[in-house]
């Protein structure tokens, strides 16, 4: 996308430090111990860093190859420049973050990811996800795709928990959700 690629550094400034201490609590109880935890779309890595120092094993990918190259200098080596549909992996996750990523897909491609991000979780993992919300497709005020979606998108999945939440210095509404898979 090239918005990310023309703001990285602005990008990973304004983010870098942002309080997730609400979403790490909803994801957080349902992981194991020094789980396995992939990070998809990380952008400043903050959330990938914040894991890693409760003790998880932390991978990510992020379509923009800026970021990987800032998560790399942070130490995080396990991170690979690739779209959430595109990327292929071996490996299972016993949890998987996706943090105000896959809300640059098209509603026609959601489906698809979230399909495709729980087939990569061990048996009992968890996916994060949020999403801001409403009801729109198109290009945002900085000409990124944006989706926002009702919180009825997620009914058909078997969602464990699920919050919303305000971004105070924005106001912008979230919906969050951990889906589990059995």
């Amino acid at each position: 996308m090239s918005y990310y690629a023309e703001h990285a550094e602005e990008y990973i400034a304004s983010t870098l430090h942002a309080d997730l201490s609400e979403c790490y609590a909803m994801f957080e109880p349902y992981l194991p111990h020094n789980g396995r935890i992939l990070d998809v779309g990380f952008g400043s890595a903050r959330d990938m860093l914040y894991f890693k120092s409760k003790g998880y094993e932390v991978h990510g990918i992020d379509a923009e190859p800026k970021f990987v190259d800032h998560a790399r200098t942070l130490g995080l080596e396990s991170v690979e420049a690739v779209d959430v549909l595109q990327y292929a992996s071996t490996m299972k996750f016993d949890g998987i973050w996706a943090c105000a990523s896959l809300l640059h897909l098209p509603l026609n491609k959601l489906d698809e990811a979230i399909k495709k991000l729980l087939s990569m979780l061990n048996k009992g993992g968890a996916l994060f996800v949020s999403m801001k919300e409403g009801s729109f497709e198109g290009l945002d005020e900085k000409g990124r795709p944006m989706l926002k979606i009702s919180e009825h998108y997620f009914d058909p999945y078997p969602v464990i928990a699920s919050k919303r939440t305000i971004e105070k210095d924005r106001g912008i509404a979230w919906i969050n959700v951990v889906i589990q898979v059995d």
